[in-house]
């Protein structure tokens, strides 16, 4: 009935009803779970795909403009590389300050006021958010496959869902993933700045997500791609699960990740998974 309403109402994607009643122990986690609390980036979508590109837009321009000044050129931003290990899951500026250490380069902080063509932090920071949003406009953001699956299995489970995030525009993000009403709460990048937190490997983030939630960080669980959000759950007492491939698990691992699985839909019962995991 529910499937026949959606189609008359044209709602996109139809709601998906389990087939069998849920516990927390059909998507793969223990009993005493109550809370997941997800990564944005490369665990629910492709959102990285876009801050790397925005990334390099910003930081390749202001390289070139250092070598045509000094003649000493340096090595362009690598999207992958570079982005994981200095701006993924990093505040902006903290992310700027890091990567320009990278390459010998010091810029002044600067002031929120500053104008996007300063060459400050701020000034690169507020190039990067033109740069994505220019981004988002030409490729928009799609949700990880098996991602809405996971989400709607565990509110059926009766958990609660909430999102990590350093960016500010995780809300839009999640709106153009279609993944915004499958979540309970968000820490982004304006609650980290407002509240004064401490970036990921500090626990900051996960304890006021917790809190959002109102729930104890015994009974969360963490999933994230990154190692700093491995040691973050550590130090928050949170259950912690580390997606990504062979060579990446073996790294999320080494940081003390309870489990490392490719994706979020290989921790579904199979009967969850039949018809389809968008």
């Amino acid at each position: 009935m529910l499937a026949a309403l959606a189609r008359d109402l044209r709602v996109q994607p139809a709601p998906w009803i389990s087939p069998v009643p849920l516990r927390p122990g059909m998507l793969g986690l223990p009993d005493t779970v109550s809370t997941c609390l997800f990564d944005l980036d490369d665990v629910l979508t492709d959102s990285g795909v876009a801050h790397a590109t925005a990334w390099a837009a910003v930081f390749d321009e202001l390289l070139q403009r250092i070598g045509e000044r000094t003649g000493w050129q340096p090595h362009p931003f690598d999207r992958e590389s570079d982005y994981r290990a200095y701006m993924d899951g990093r505040p902006r500026l903290e992310g700027i300050h890091a990567f320009l250490d990278s390459r010998g380069i010091r810029l002044p902080e600067g002031r929120p006021q500053d104008p996007a063509g300063a060459d400050t932090a701020y000034g690169l920071a507020k190039r990067k958010s033109d740069a994505l949003a220019r981004e988002l406009r030409r490729r928009g953001v799609t949700a990880v496959p098996g991602a809405r699956r996971y989400l709607e299995a565990a509110g059926h489970a009766g958990l609660r869902r909430g999102v990590i995030s350093a960016s500010t525009r995780t809300s839009a993000m999640l709106e153009l993933a279609g993944l915004e009403s499958l979540v309970e709460a968000h820490v982004d990048g304006d609650v980290i700045a407002g509240e004064g937190l401490h970036s990921r490997p500090a626990p900051d983030v996960l304890l006021a997500a917790c809190r959002r939630l109102g729930v104890p960080p015994g009974d969360a669980v963490s999933f994230t791609h990154i190692p700093a959000g491995i040691a973050a759950a550590r130090a928050a007492g949170v259950m912690v699960v580390g997606l990504g491939d062979e060579e990446q698990g073996e790294v999320l691992r080494g940081f003390g990740a309870e489990r490392v699985v490719h994706s979020l839909t290989s921790l579904l019962d199979a009967r969850l998974v039949q018809g389809g995991c968008g």
